[in-house]
């Protein structure tokens, strides 16, 4: 029923954007309405087959079990090939709802030409669960118990992980139909007023949570160590973000000046492109060791709309392109400049980690040779390139609009620039210490630039209102919202990036096989191991062991790594066991070597990552800085209002 409602929508949509109000417009926006009803009926009766193990639907079957945790349970719609698209598009139709539902911040034709392209999208996604894919498909023979739900995605950061990547996605694809909207419009003050800055900043900040989720859940549940292995899958979630904080960049710059406006329309259809290009990978249009679904039929239809929207862009874009309309800076050493090398940085990593992704499957596809890129060619290659991206965040601040004129606070900061620069040269050319300290030392330079700028406000308002510093310091950041929400985000990502290189580079592991009362020492740690239990059920069988840590001689506590072995999956999974601490985590993992009761021995996987801590509590300002930036009040913006 949804689908002719859905291609209704769009139709009456484009209608009522080209003749204006009356009928054409009213039916379009009941269309949209009734469509996120019908939308969240079948969403309501898939849930119920959920709750109520409904072994009829082939999806109850593969993705849930009498015995699965009631709170796993919703992970199962994500877990499914078809339900994953279903729930994208629930998403992206209760956005295009509350779009048709807003009543200001944009122009009439802009709503409703953006809620075509919605209603449109809207019917991709319906025709891939039902006529390509049903998603509703009866289970050929009946039985009795279903297969249950992957035992790694039984985890916190798997519940929230999925769902956060696709709000960031959809979006993302409200923040595409309002920026084409306006284009086709030529309503450049509806393409960036305050709704499409609110629409993009959510995007960006709950696909950016979203990706740092999911590297938590790697590094609690796989039982590697590791939080980020360049799988396919992953970077399908870090190109967007990258590439839609270029156009989020670039938005600031249009707010201040008539700037980049050609840049970020070109940044924000590539944002919805490389959101598409997720479900192509994941759904095995491109080989994903770590996940994704295989024996799926959704690739070429995927990669069918990247290309129709790649191509109905880049037409829109140059049938309604602006002649000489765009300002230019006065000098690229201003924050004009810096934002422009900062979105071409951004751009480079993006198209860096596209390359190395896609471009050895072309090659395979095509002249039949095997080409494998691992983890040192992107560590290689992006790592570098992610450090002057860091670095600029702290140049930025420090130059003037239209050319760089630097007061004496500015002029301070730069003798800072100096003296790190000359450090950081001098320990890589004359090895006077480990280069990695000159790293630390360059992200250093950015938030000492930030805490510097706030510590300035605060100051000024503390001496012009009599505020004392800590009062002076919240107002300052109400007075500003969007710049010091931005200034928080960029706390967040320095912090992210130092627990990245540090935890990286400063890591120690060791693998041991110990008996029970042996004991082994890994830096200042000492684990002593004391017994191994077994335990077993219908469901899995379970070895934990048990292991005395101290740190310098003091006790710290017990780690209790285990490894379940479940019968339904016929496959076993680590269960790691971590101690963290603002200085580093004790990271314990048991390796598989079967069970044998009568072999008490085991073989433990030790890591001591020293920082790693405070890419969590990054990914903390991260999302406050978002929230900050999303809540800022910018009246100007409206004044393309209906």
């Amino acid at each position: 029923m949804a689908l002719p409602v859905a291609i209704l929508a769009a139709t009456a949509s484009a209608i009522g954007a080209r003749i204006g109000p009356g009928w054409p417009t009213t039916i379009a926006r009941n269309s949209i309405y009734v469509l996120f009803g019908l939308f969240t009926l079948a969403l309501a009766v898939i849930i119920y087959a959920f709750f109520t193990r409904d072994f009829s639907l082939r999806i109850v079957v593969e993705h849930v079990s009498r015995d699965l945790n009631a709170a796993y349970t919703l992970s199962a719609l994500y877990a499914d090939k078809a339900g994953s698209m279903f729930f994208w598009g629930w998403l992206v139709s209760l956005f295009t709802a509350v779009l048709a539902f807003q009543k200001q911040g944009f122009h009439r034709q802009v709503k409703y030409y953006a809620l075509t392209i919605l209603a449109v999208v809207q019917v991709f996604f319906i025709a891939l669960i039902t006529l390509v894919v049903n998603v509703f498909e009866k289970q050929p023979s009946p039985v009795a118990e279903g297969f249950g739900l992957n035992p790694l995605l039984q985890n916190f950061g798997m519940l929230v992980h999925p769902p956060l990547l696709y709000l960031g996605f959809a979006g993302f694809a409200v923040v595409f139909a309002l920026s084409m909207a306006a284009l086709i419009t030529r309503r450049a003050g509806a393409e960036w007023g305050a709704v499409v800055r609110r629409w993009a900043i959510f995007a960006w900040c709950t696909l950016g949570v979203g990706n740092l989720l999911g590297m938590w859940w790697s590094y609690n549940e796989l039982g590697w160590g590791g939080y980020w292995a360049w799988d396919p899958v992953e970077n399908a979630g870090l190109m967007p973000w990258l590439v839609g904080t270029a156009f989020i960049h670039s938005m600031a710059m249009r707010r201040r000046r008539r700037y980049l406006v050609t840049w970020s329309r070109l940044l924000i259809v590539f944002t919805f492109a490389l959101t598409l290009l997720s479900p192509f990978i994941t759904h095995g249009g491109i080989e994903s060791p770590l996940h994704g679904f295989y024996g799926s039929t959704f690739p070429p239809y995927i990669l069918a709309a990247i290309l129709i929207t790649l191509v109905g862009s880049s037409w829109l874009l140059y049938r309604h392109r602006d002649s000489g309309n765009e300002e230019k800076p006065a000098s690229l050493v201003s924050k004009e400049g810096a934002f422009l090398l900062t979105n071409v940085i951004l751009v480079v990593l993006a198209f860096i980690i596209l390359a190395g992704t896609v471009l050895p499957r072309v090659i395979e596809a095509v002249a039949g040779v095997r080409i494998t890129l691992d983890r040192s060619f992107f560590d290689r290659t992006c790592g570098p390139v992610m450090l002057v991206l860091v670095f600029f965040t702290g140049v930025c601040p420090l130059l003037g609009w239209g050319k760089a004129v630097w007061s004496p606070a500015e002029r301070n900061a730069g003798y800072f620039l100096l003296a790190v620069l000359v450090i950081t040269i001098a320990i890589l050319v004359f090895g006077i210490g480990n280069w990695y300290i000159a790293v630390m030392m360059v992200c250093s330079f950015p938030l000492f630039i930030v805490l510097q700028e706030w510590y300035r406000g605060t100051r000024a308002r503390h001496r012009a209102r009599g505020e004392n510093h800590f009062l002076a310091f919240l107002f300052l950041i109400g007075s500003n919202r969007a710049r010091y929400g931005g200034f928080l985000a960029h706390i967040g990502i320095i912090l992210i990036t130092l627990g990245i290189i540090v935890s990286s580079f400063y890591n120690i592991e060791r693998t041991a096989t110990l008996d029970i009362g042996e004991t082994m020492n890994i830096g200042k740690y000492e684990l002593t191991y004391d017994e191994l239990i077994f335990r077993q059920d219908n469901v899995r069988a379970r070895a934990i062991a048990s292991l005395s840590a101290s740190r310098n001689g003091r006790p710290v506590g017990v780690m209790q790594p285990s490894y379940d072995y479940w019968f339904r999956h016929d496959d076993h999974f680590a269960e790691v066991a971590v101690r963290s601490t603002p200085a580093e985590d004790l990271f314990v993992s048991l390796v598989w070597t079967g069970f044998d009761p009568g072999d008490k021995s085991a073989t433990f996987r030790v890591l001591v990552n020293p920082l790693i801590v405070w890419m969590w509590v990054g990914g903390g300002f991260f999302l406050l800085g978002g929230a900050v930036a999303f809540l800022a009040e910018d009246r100007q913006l409206y004044r393309d209002r209906v």
